[in-house]
């Protein structure tokens, strides 16, 4: 049976419409600030914010970092979704926070403009995420349909820019070819990034090889990305194990004794 609707809830969609046109506006407000570091962090935190809000209460979005239980740490990542409920971080600092691996669901890195130079610098961070050992195990990417499930926990790294600097013309095939040698560049699979995004463009999955742009006068890409993560993160949530967090420590706790 199709998932989908004959006829989609228009009150959805329209909520969904109404998100992405704020995204853009304040993606435009950040313009204000002269520096690039600072509109980057507005823009983070404006899709952060949206996130918070239509995401199911289990999870919580920040930024900072992930590590696992021999200490092997990820890069700083813009965004982490991760199960609130089941687990807190391991340090809360006063704009990151330390998440522990076996917590992590998603990463969104957040680009005002993709380039060459930002696709590059995501494979290297999604590479490295490859390295963390959750649950003793390791990530990997969203499952294609029809593929027999694992006990790897599965992690979303997704790509969320604003625009591109490529031209227009035959941009969906030209931010693919790109993609394809970015990964290539990394020496990692091209899936280590399995979304890529750009608000006023479209949506690329690269392990598909397919894409989509947007409509000139719709919002079904960003409805796309919205329902990608959110069903994700509802499917992913029903495979994993509760957080042990003896991993964490020793495995035998010396100085205990018997008493009586």
């Amino acid at each position: 049976m199709p998932r989908g609707a004959k006829n989609p809830s228009e009150v959805f969609a329209s909520v969904l419409a109404k998100a992405r046109d704020q995204l853009l506006l304040d993606a435009k407000d950040a313009k204000d600030f002269e520096q690039k570091g600072i509109r980057g962090d507005e823009r983070a935190a404006a899709l952060a914010k949206f996130l918070r809000e239509h995401l199911p209460t289990r999870f919580s979005v920040t930024k900072g970092e992930v590590i696992d239980y021999a200490d092997t740490r990820s890069t700083q990542l813009d965004l982490m979704i991760y199960d609130a409920h089941s687990c807190a971080p391991i340090k809360r600092g006063e704009e990151n926070q330390l998440i522990p691996a076996e917590a992590l669901y998603a990463v969104i890195e957040v680009k005002t403009t993709l380039n060459g130079r930002e696709l590059l610098t995501c494979y290297k961070a999604a590479k490295n995420l490859r390295t963390l050992r959750p649950f003793k195990g390791q990530f990997v990417a969203p499952r294609k349909e029809g593929a027999a499930a694992d006990k790897n926990p599965r992690l979303m790294y997704a790509i969320f820019a604003y625009f591109s600097d490529l031209g227009e013309k035959n941009w969906l095939e030209k931010e693919f070819e790109r993609v394809i040698e970015a990964a290539k560049e990394q020496d990692t699979n091209v899936d280590a990034i399995d979304r890529v995004f750009v608000l006023s463009r479209g949506f690329i999955l690269p392990d598909n090889a397919a894409g989509k742009e947007e409509e000139s006068q719709g919002t079904s890409v960003f409805l796309d990305f919205y329902l990608h993560v959110v069903n994700f993160l509802a499917r992913e949530a029903k495979r994993r194990p509760p957080v042990d967090w003896q991993m964490y420590g020793p495995q035998t706790s010396p100085g205990w004794r018997r008493l009586g």
